[in-house]
């Protein structure tokens, strides 16, 4: 099913819910009592797409699909896991899909968490966060099983195989629901290449900690974090009653192992990314890094860094290698994803440029990271989602 005739959809950048860093407020005992109710009373209910309009249909670019909640997990008192029945991809990589809000008409990106790996196909799962004054965000929480929506894609992202190509470390910063396209990404390179020195980093940024543990948590008391700063955590792989994104996250450390490393700084409890985390992460040493010079990447779509500034996610440039020797050809990546003044700290602002929400020059604490460290420019092809 595809826009109302006579109205026109208006695409919004990709959906991420997360919000820079501000003073939080401490939660009390209703919110963890709401929380645990809210947890308790979620149901599980199965649908079976029968109808015989859409029993043929697929999801494509240019028209809207009509798809069935399945499944709705609570993962915090503002955030959930939306499953969704819809026709099979076979896209792999970055990609997103648009949900539409049929009762403003408007559209908008979101990235699906990567699938299970019993899943048949059909399922689609995403990490959405209802936002107070948000049309789209509000509309998908209201949504329940065996409600209707309507999918249109799906869309491919940056392709981060080739842009990798013969390197092997990918460092992904991601704020809120920003993890989607974090562990989509993880999971391609890693599932692309079981070379033990490819790696995936994830340095997950959250605001509470009732994103990774659905039970009662006590935050370190405040004369703590007046004496020492808490560090961000590694994922512990025994948290007591994880949340169902926590879940999938030490799902993908069990697989991984070693070459995937998921960190956690949480907002409430005085962590965050700083400079040295970052640093720390980009600059580990490996053995898989270059003694070598890289391919000269002038005029490479791919590779180029300043090329990049000018492309959009939504519209990315996944040309073939243009390098001028392609045998050594690829860079290691940074992918930066959050909201708006998430990326904007970390990596610069996007730049709105001919009516497309583009890359713009990086800029953030990045930007100081290579002026310090030159390599960084030289190896490193950063992203902004």
């Amino acid at each position: 099913m595809g826009p109302v005739p006579g109205q026109k959809i208006r695409p919004l950048p990709r959906a991420v819910s997360s919000r820079p860093p501000r003073s939080s407020r401490a939660a009390g005992a209703a919110t963890v009592v709401l929380a645990a109710a809210a947890a308790a009373a979620s149901t599980t209910a199965y649908y079976h797409y029968n109808d015989d309009d859409d029993a043929t249909t697929t999801l494509n670019r240019d028209s809207f699909t009509r798809c069935v909640v399945t499944r709705k997990d609570p993962v915090s008192p503002s955030s959930s896991i939306l499953t969704v029945s819809a026709p099979p991809t076979s896209l792999r990589g970055l990609w997103s899909v648009e949900f539409k809000q049929p009762e403003v008409q408007i559209a908008r990106h979101y990235t699906p968490l990567p699938p299970y790996d019993d899943d048949d196909g059909r399922l689609l799962r995403f990490y959405i966060r209802s936002l107070p004054r948000g049309e789209m965000s509000s509309y998908l929480d209201r949504l329940r099983p065996g409600h209707h929506l309507w999918l249109r894609g799906p869309h491919p992202g940056f392709d981060v195989l080739r842009r990798l190509g013969s390197c092997k470390r990918l460092v992904f910063l991601a704020g809120g629901t920003g993890l989607a396209p974090a562990m989509q990404a993880a999971s391609t390179v890693l599932e692309h290449d079981d070379d033990p020195n490819t790696s995936a980093t994830l340095l997950w940024a959250v605001r509470q900690h009732q994103e990774i543990q659905a039970s009662a948590y006590t935050p370190p008391p405040w004369w703590k974090l007046w004496l020492r700063r808490p560090s961000p955590i590694d994922l512990d792989a025994h948290v007591e009653d994880a949340t169902p994104i926590a879940l999938q996250l030490r799902r993908m450390k069990n697989k991984y192992g070693p070459r995937l490393n998921i960190r956690i700084a949480i907002h409430s409890d005085g962590s965050a990314f700083q400079t040295h985390d970052i640093e720390q992460a980009l600059l580990r040493p490996s053995s898989s890094d270059r003694s070598t010079p890289t391919s000269n990447s002038r005029g490479c779509q791919c590779h180029n860094q300043s090329l990049h500034a000018s492309a959009s996610e939504f519209q990315p440039p996944n040309d073939a290698c243009q390098c001028q020797s392609t045998a050594d050809a690829g860079k290691n990546i940074l992918i930066v994803s959050g909201s708006d003044g998430f990326v904007s700290h970390y990596a610069g602002p996007k730049v709105w440029a001919r009516g497309l929400l583009t890359q713009g020059p990086v800029g953030g604490l990045v930007a100081d990271l290579q002026r310090r460290h030159p390599s960084l420019a030289r190896d490193w092809l950063v992203l902004k989602l």
